[in-house]
């Protein structure tokens, strides 16, 4: 009986939870761009790429499609040994549109003074602060070489500039959701993950933030010194960033208006999501916050109660009694909860598609974590460690 008290127990405190990260959002976008509103700030675009032939036409395109005059953008595009045609086809675009400012760079280590200092970044860190080096913008934008970009993202970031001068600015990403489960689940999963983001931000705790749509100042990143420390971790270029950021008490915001939302594809195979979660679970150990963790160590435990309960049912109905409230619950919650923040995003949700990726989630949710404590990782054709 104690045993199940503390199921329930896990079980209140995650639902109160997600109820107090929703509460905190608005009920809907205001835009903040004017029938006089003028674009003024200058943005350098960091694109890292490795081995991104078959993503680069779908961002290219967007990227034509921009509606932001040309003299206000610069765009870096970083080639990280690729095998491919990912420089062709760069620089085939930077040939046909000479009006957009393209500069193609290589993300390899020169003998140089200046180049050993960050030699030892690994290389999507190395390759974002190469470009920031060379860039002649103030404000700074990742994102990465397989999303779409809506036309009016840059107009978004700067109606926020221009209302908050902030020095960190984060932006929503979404998986697009085709036919297979597996983009269902990459879908729903990250609308769960921008949920807790901007409900975290908004609640005066801002932890996770995504390097397909971040922007921030150049003298802010510079003065931070983002990478100390983490050099050698593979990824995280995003959340410590926001980290440092937020450490020096400098001004952060979160852009949820849905024309600055970019798209991505899922990835196709469940071997590839779970190198990508990981991945991801590496460098959330390195995040230096205690509510982060303890958030995180919640959402495992409310898994991990609702497997426990379906494994030990047939020993004791009570816990049968357990799984079919919590499900039921958590499902409630979680699913308006996730409409609120598909509202704000411009996005529908189909019910059926929720059901089936909720029955699953607990198992993925502990495969996913038990397999980033052993082990390495791959990405990119690389293999590492953390």
């Amino acid at each position: 009986m104690n045993f199940l008290f503390l199921l329930y127990l896990i079980l209140l405190i995650y639902l109160i939870f997600i109820l107090w990260i929703v509460w905190g959002l608005p009920k809907a976008f205001t835009s903040l761009r004017t029938q006089d509103y003028n674009p003024k700030t200058r943005f350098s675009i960091i694109i890292p790429m490795r081995n991104e032939a078959e993503n680069l036409p779908r961002l290219l395109q967007s990227i034509s499609a921009l509606s932001y005059p040309h003299h206000l953008m610069e765009f870096f595009f970083i080639d990280d040994d690729s095998q491919d045609a990912s420089w062709t086809l760069v620089r085939t675009f930077q040939s046909t549109h000479r009006n957009i400012p393209i500069f193609l760079l290589s993300n390899s280590v020169k003998n140089s003074q200046q180049d050993s200092l960050v030699a030892k970044y690994t290389p999507k860190k190395r390759a974002i602060h190469k470009a920031i080096s060379l860039a002649s913008f103030p404000y700074m934008v990742t994102t990465d070489a397989d999303v779409t970009l809506p036309p009016q993202w840059l107009e978004s970031y700067d109606a926020k500039i221009q209302d908050s001068d902030a020095d960190l600015i984060a932006g929503g990403v979404v998986v697009a959701k085709a036919n297979s489960f597996l983009s269902q689940y990459q879908h729903y999963d990250m609308l769960s993950l921008q949920l807790f983001g901007y409900g975290s931000f908004e609640r005066k705790q801002p932890v996770i933030c995504n390097g397909a749509n971040l922007c921030y100042k150049k003298t802010s990143y510079l003065k931070a010194g983002v990478h100390q420390g983490k050099e050698d971790i593979a990824s995280g270029d995003d959340v410590f960033t926001l980290q440092k950021f937020r450490a020096l008490g400098f001004h952060i915001e979160y852009l949820y208006d849905p024309n600055s939302l970019v798209w991505t594809s899922a990835v196709e195979s469940f071997k590839a999501l779970l190198e990508q979660r990981k991945r991801w679970a590496k460098k959330s150990v390195a995040v230096d916050s205690l509510y982060f963790k303890s958030i995180g160590v919640l959402v495992v435990l409310m898994q991990l109660s609702l497997v426990v309960s379906l494994l030990v049912t047939g020993f004791n109905s009570l816990y049968l009694g357990f799984l079919i409230n919590a499900f039921v619950l958590k499902f409630c919650v979680d699913a308006l909860s996730l409409k609120r923040m598909a509202k704000l995003q411009h996005l529908e949700i189909c019910w059926m598609d929720f059901l089936k990726v909720s029955l699953v989630y607990p198992v993925f949710t502990l495969i996913f974590v038990s397999s980033s404590l052993f082990g390495k990782f791959d990405w990119k054709g690389r293999q590492y460690s953390k």
